[in-house]
């Protein structure tokens, strides 16, 4: 558990360097305002999430590819590119590349800990939120700081490859129901994809200010993270059934009140190591493959949201309440029943 939680937090750096690197490219080159910034950012989400199972397939096959690096290399170049579709395209697949990367590096033999990977993913929130302000403010040296995390982020990425066995496997999860391998991923992709509108479609007037702004994306990573840790420590179904019933109340009635809302944005974060440990449960060879999965399904729940919103508070709560029911089930029938999941 001890390397694991090494490697979680090696990555949890790279994770966050990405994100600022992507973030601060889209929110530099684009006015957020605008139609076009829509479009590119749909554009993104699609490249940086559909492939990533894609590539999974293929960092399982060979796993001492090192995508990481190169991913990383892409996005470099990315910042230098002066066509901005071409260089939201290659900043959205080194992004992708990484990712897979950090998923095979934490998940590979986790011994059934989810906890490392939850510290590589919730750092993203982090990222995402500094690029943002990055773009906004463009402080003195800003060009330096991001060629310094890159670099490091590189080192990084190389050191972990040379001190890793891929040999390893993600043998250690035996979370999932002995059901049908297609009907635990199809409901671990629903419970992912409800999750994604729910989050993505969520209304809170209370979001106003630099500090409320922060505030939402550091709850929201500190929810993945507290996910991870508390389904290695009290199980995942009860994980599940906290993260979505409890964050569903605050949810619904935290749009102007920002404390309730921030409450149950990090209990909703908690169900992300949930559906990861599902479906590299069902998938324990193809760890890269199963971390995909998700990325596809938080994908295609969030593009609704893109084109279609509650228009009204009460259709979003009577929205929250059926896709939450939804997801809860879904996860029922993923988990097995025995001691303490």
């Amino acid at each position: 558990m001890k390397k694991g939680i090494i490697t979680g937090t090696a990555y949890a750096f790279v994770h966050f360097t990405v994100e600022v690197v992507s973030f601060y490219l889209m929110f530099s080159r684009f006015d957020a305002t605008t139609a076009l910034w829509w479009a590119m950012a749909l554009l993104y989400d699609a490249l940086a999430f559909i492939p990533q199972s894609f590539f999974g397939l293929l960092t399982d096959r060979f796993p001492r590819l090192n995508v990481g690096a190169a991913g990383l290399g892409i996005m470099a170049c990315s910042l230098v590119i002066k066509n901005d579709i071409v260089s939201v395209v290659s900043v959205a697949v080194g992004n992708a590349l990484v990712h897979v990367d950090g998923a095979q590096q934490t998940l590979r033999g986790a011994e059934g800990k989810i906890t490392p990977d939850a510290i590589f993913v919730g750092a993203g929130s982090f990222g995402v939120i500094t690029g943002q302000l990055l773009a906004q403010y463009e402080p003195e040296g800003l060009a330096f700081a991001i060629a310094v995390l890159m670099a490091v982020s590189i080192a990084v990425v190389f050191i972990a490859h040379k001190k890793n066995d891929a040999s390893e496997k993600a043998t250690g999860f035996s979370i999932t129901a002995d059901r049908s391998l297609w009907l635990i991923t199809i409901c671990a992709f629903i419970c992912v994809a409800a999750r994604g509108y729910i989050a993505y479609a969520i209304p809170i007037e209370w979001k106003k200010t630099v500090v409320q702004s922060v505030l939402l994306f550091v709850f929201m990573g500190a929810g993945k993270i507290a996910g991870g840790v508390l389904a290695d420590f009290m199980g995942y179904r009860r994980v599940s059934w906290l993260s979505l019933l409890a964050g569903l109340v605050f949810l619904l009635f935290g749009n102007e009140i920002m404390i309730l809302s921030l409450i149950g944005i990090a209990l909703f974060s908690m169900t992300m190591p949930v559906t990861v440990a599902i479906l590299v449960s069902a998938y324990p060879d193809r760890p890269g493959f199963a971390f995909g999965i998700t990325t596809i399904g938080l994908f295609c729940g969030t593009l609704p949201a893109f084109f279609v919103r509650p228009e009204t508070l009460a259709e979003h709560q009577l929205t929250a309440l059926v896709l939450t029911a939804v997801a809860l089930i879904c996860l029922e029938i993923c988990i097995k029943r025995k001691g303490k999941l």
